[in-house]
């Protein structure tokens, strides 16, 4: 296993320290019991629960799975129902822990391979995990992020989840009413009028408590037919997307770039979220309209900063894009001329350092420096602080006052629900090396995977950094064994030099004797402890990352970024929207090439 996944390792195993063991008896209990919490809204009962459940662990990864996903659930809804605010450290708890528990199906899925799990077992597995991704999704949607919720909903609805149907449809028809598009504002409403029209038709599959919930609001027969009627009025002019075309392409190697483009849904354009259609291949969304005071001093050119800055961050976007592409393509072992006008150093390692690393490498990097001119833009456009204080800008700290931490005031009790997707996604990205406890630090919350990619883009910049082969680089690392027999002699060596400072010599020659033996254990002990110094230095020194963990990481920041693009666009149309309509209004096109 890699450098950077023991470290994981060792904090998870960790962060388990002075849990207790929770028996299956116990777990039942405070599992019936968080559910009769959350069916009186008992908020404080289930904030006393969570806490509770979060002092315990199990030795099975199905038992730890449902032990997080109860505390995520009660975290959920707390969150949905009492704290409401936009930085909501409640929200935050429970996708923190469906993200552990998340982390725990890949446990069970890794150790009952090969093993004669029970059908009851499986089953059980099944309809956990369904539930996990589809509370995941709804919190996602309740942040906002919806482009990343609408990726966690498929499988549950795959499996049948009539519950991931419904709630998919709230989440396209939210996404509807917030596009400047009114063709993709149609195309989602159709979308989510179908997720609706299906859920009620299963409606008996729902608890009899929600069905009654479902059949008492007057909102699902209201949206239905009024969609009807405008599909009765307009429907002919938007035809269905399958049906449409898209780009056409003048090779083979384009085609399949956009096709691959599509069905990872990498364009930064809203209906690639509920489509795969060619017709989706496009980079569509813009920086939206948006009014500023007459100022003869600006130049045309100034006055399109903003569009200009957006328009590079689709660039960069679309580069790195090319660049996951290209990589994804190319094998792990191929070489290229790139590199060939010097010998390599062979680090033992099972190193793999050709076109395919650097292309991801690169894509990382500019993925990550997306996140750095979003912080950037939104301190610009809406003069988050002084031109003085650019320099401090930073895509975590860009919503907070610098004298005391507190929300600025665009953003308190804001019910821009993009910017709080943005704001929820800067504490997934650390950008500072600053040491700071968990409490200070929400990035240790959100996503386990955030420390891993600030680690490796500190090593990417600053430091040492090294793509290998998995399968092979796992056999050539042992020093974990070698570390341990090390210590475990230096704690037996620190043992005995202490049994012998407290002995009592009998005589003078067993005094001279004992010297020696002091003195031997001490230079053996300095020894180890030079060892496991110069050990650390060393072992440290270099971050080394599979490159089939470091493709998925990659991927996984690309999407962010994107996502992070379409969020900023609307966020921003959301506040154009609040101001209000008065004076004379000059449109001022944009250019374009």
């Amino acid at each position: 296993m890699v450098v950077l996944c023991r470290e994981w390792l060792r904090k998870v195993i960790k962060s388990m320290d002075g849990k207790k063991e929770i028996t299956l008896e116990l777990h039942h209990e405070k599992s019936a019991l968080m559910d009769d919490l959350c069916d009186i809204n008992d908020f404080d009962g289930i904030v006393s629960l969570c806490e509770e459940l979060e002092t315990y662990t199990h030795i099975t990864p199905l038992i730890r799975l449902h032990i997080y996903y109860n505390i995520g659930t009660g975290y959920s809804h707390v969150a949905a129902r009492r704290d409401t605010q936009f930085d909501s450290k409640i929200s935050g708890f429970a996708l923190l822990n469906f993200r552990k528990a998340l982390a725990e199906v890949k446990s069970f899925a890794r150790e009952s391979f090969g093993t004669m799990a029970s059908s009851d077992m499986m089953e059980a597995f099944y309809d956990l995990r369904s539930r996990l991704l589809t509370n995941l999704a709804n919190e996602l949607d309740y942040q906002g992020r919806r482009l990343e919720a609408l990726a966690y909903y498929e499988d549950p609805i795959k499996s049948g989840n009539v519950h991931a149907v419904m709630s998919k449809a709230r989440c396209i028809y939210r996404l509807a009413q917030s596009v400047y598009d009114d063709s993709h504002a149609f195309y989602l409403q159709r979308e989510a009028a179908k997720c609706y029209q299906e859920a009620l038709s299963r409606i008996n599959e729902f608890p009899l408590i929600q069905k009654q919930g479902i059949e008492a609001n007057p909102f699902y027969k209201h949206f239905l037919n009024w969609f009807e009627e405008r599909e009765l009025h307009c429907g002919s002019d938007f035809p269905e997307l399958e049906k449409l075309k898209g780009s056409s392409f003048s090779t083979k190697e384009e085609e399949d770039y956009f096709a691959w483009c599509t069905e990872k849904r990498l364009f930064i354009n809203e209906l690639n979220g509920i489509s795969i259609s060619e017709v989706v291949n496009h980079d569509i969304l813009t920086l939206p309209s948006f009014s500023a005071r007459i100022n003869t001093l600006v130049t045309t050119s100034e006055g399109l900063n903003f569009h200009g800055h957006f328009d590079e961050m689709k660039t960069d976007y679309c580069y790195a894009r090319y660049l996951a592409f290209m990589g994804s393509s190319i094998p792990n072992f191929e070489d290229h001329f790139f590199n060939s006008t010097f010998d390599h150093v062979d680090t033992l390692e099972y190193e793999i350092n050709n076109l395919k690393t650097n292309h991801l490498k690169s894509c990382f990097r500019i993925s990550y420096s997306i996140f750095d001119k979003i912080s950037f833009l939104l301190h610009r456009f809406f003069n988050l602080d002084t031109i003085q204080n650019d320099h401090k800008v930073d895509f975590k700290k860009v919503w907070f006052k610098p004298s005391n931490q507190q929300l600025k005031d665009i953003f308190q009790n804001s019910e821009n629900e993009y910017f709080r997707a943005l704001f929820f996604i800067s504490h997934e990205i650390r950008q500072s090396g600053r040491k700071v406890s968990d409490d200070e630090d929400l990035s240790y919350w959100f996503d386990p995977d955030t420390q891993r990619l600030f680690k490796i883009r500190n090593a990417m910049e600053h430091r040492a950094f090294k793509l290998v082969d998995t399968v092979c680089h796992r056999y050539t690392d042992n020093s974990s064994t070698e570390i341990e027999q090390h210590r475990k002699e230096l704690s037996d060596t620190q043992k005995e030099l202490e049994d012998l400072l407290l002995s009592q010599p009998s005589s003078q020659s067993n005094d001279i004797e004992l010297e020696i033996q002091i003195e031997k254990l001490r230079r053996r002990e300095t020894n180890i402890k030079q060892d496991l110094v110069e050990k650390e230095r060393m072992n440290s020194y270099t971050v080394v990352v599979g490159v089939e963990e470091f493709e998925s990481l990659t991927m996984k920041l690309l999407t962010l970024a994107k996502d992070a693009l379409v969020y900023l666009s609307l966020a921003i149309h959301h506040e154009e929207l609040k101001k209000p309509q008065e004076g004379i209004a000059i449109p001022v096109p944009v250019p374009k090439k």
